[in-house]
């Protein structure tokens, strides 16, 4: 009986160390798995903010850049810059669900802010179209690069993206 004691401890001893390090190995690896679940989700939100800015630029980039060619008195494509500008309302309004999703909620209010200041803008265009008189256009363009660098200071602030 002394004899089986004493193979069995050993053995019994050796299994529960292989035991504790594969716990030990799946532990570590479902760390792993989650930090990286958590950078990609990161990454995630970077790139849809990132769209959703880019988008806001192009927009203000687009009124302004129209102002000034309707002020110069060029003759404009004025259904071009229409349909351009309806591109670039659709792309805020697909990026903002996606940046909701993802992102920080903190941001929330912001990107509400600049699907507000975007949903008039092509009813604008339109107007200035038929008037002629681009200076119209010069007040939106200022406000959306102004909320679009209160969004940006945002995301730099400690609340702005933290560790999803």
């Amino acid at each position: 009986m002394t004899d089986i004691a004493g193979q069995l401890i050993p053995v019994a001893s050796a299994l529960a160390g292989v035991a504790l390090t594969l716990l030990g190995n799946v532990y570590v690896e479902r760390s792993k798995w989650r930090q990286t679940q958590r950078s990609e989700q990161r990454a995630r939100a970077l790139q849809s903010l990132t769209d959703l800015l880019q988008a806001i630029t192009d927009i203000a980039r687009t009124l302004r850049q129209t102002a000034e060619q309707l002020g110069e008195g060029r003759d404009l494509d004025m259904q071009g810059v229409a349909d351009r500008l309806d591109e670039l309302i659709g792309q805020v309004r697909r990026q903002g669900t996606v940046a909701r999703l993802v992102g920080p909620r903190s941001g929330f209010g912001l990107i509400t802010t600049l699907e507000g200041q975007v949903a008039p803008i092509y009813r604008l265009v339109s107007e200035v179209g038929r008037s002629g008189d681009g200076a119209a256009l010069v007040e939106p363009a200022r406000q959306l690069m102004k909320t679009r660098d209160a969004f940006i200071d945002h995301l730099r602030s400690a609340d702005g993206m933290p560790a999803l």
